[in-house]
C-alpha cells in the first residue's frame, strides 16, 4: 500500500496541510510570505502536490514549484522552519517516523528551487531569540 492509501487519500491530506497552514500563518519568521494568500487554495494546490508523489492519482494543477516560489526571497532557515512544522504535524497526525522521513526527504528535493537567499532581515533577528530560548528550555529541562 502506498503511503497515499495508507493514510487515507486527499481528504486527509488536506485536512493535514490545511491545519499546517493556519499554523505557519502565525509563525514570525514566514507568516508575512502568506499575506494576501488563499489557505483554501495554497492547501488544496500543496496536497495534490504531495499526494501525486506518494502514489494517489490526483492531479497537481498549481505552478511548478520553482515559479510559485520565485521572488519570494525564502531564506535556508525559513525553509528549514516550515519543514519542521511539517514534520511535526505528519507525526502529531499519526503517520510513522519512517513515513514522515520519507515525506521530508521528498520535501527536501525542492529546497533549491525554493531557497533564494541564504539569511532574511526576520532571520537575522529570530535566530538569536531562538537560540535564548532553546537555551532556557535546556536549563528549565523543558521539551
Amino acid at each position: 500500500m502506498n503511503l497515499y492509501d495508507k493514510y487515507g487519500g486527499f481528504e486527509a491530506y488536506h485536512k493535514i496541510i490545511y491545519k499546517l497552514y493556519l499554523d505557519l500563518f502565525d509563525h514570525p519568521e514566514v507568516a508575512y510570505h502568506f499575506i494576501g494568500v488563499n489557505i483554501e487554495t495554497l492547501s488544496k494546490h500543496q496536497a495534490q502536490f504531495l499526494c501525486r508523489a506518494l502514489g494517489g492519482n490526483v492531479k497537481y494543477e498549481g505552478r511548478s514549484m520553482k515559479d510559485v516560489h520565485l521572488g519570494m526571497n525564502i531564506s535556508e532557515f525559513q525553509f528549514k522552519e516550515v519543514a519542521q512544522s511539517f514534520s511535526e504535524i505528519f507525526l502529531r497526525s499519526g503517520f510513522e517516523e519512517n513515513d514522515v522521513a520519507f515525506i521530508m526527504r521528498f520535501i527536501g528535493r525542492y529546497e533549491k528551487v525554493i531557497v533564494s537567499c541564504k539569511f532574511s532581515m526576520i532571520d537575522r533577528i529570530m535566530i538569536p531569540i531562538y537560540h535564548i530560548f532553546d537555551r532556557v528550555k535546556y536549563f528549565m529541562n523543558i521539551k
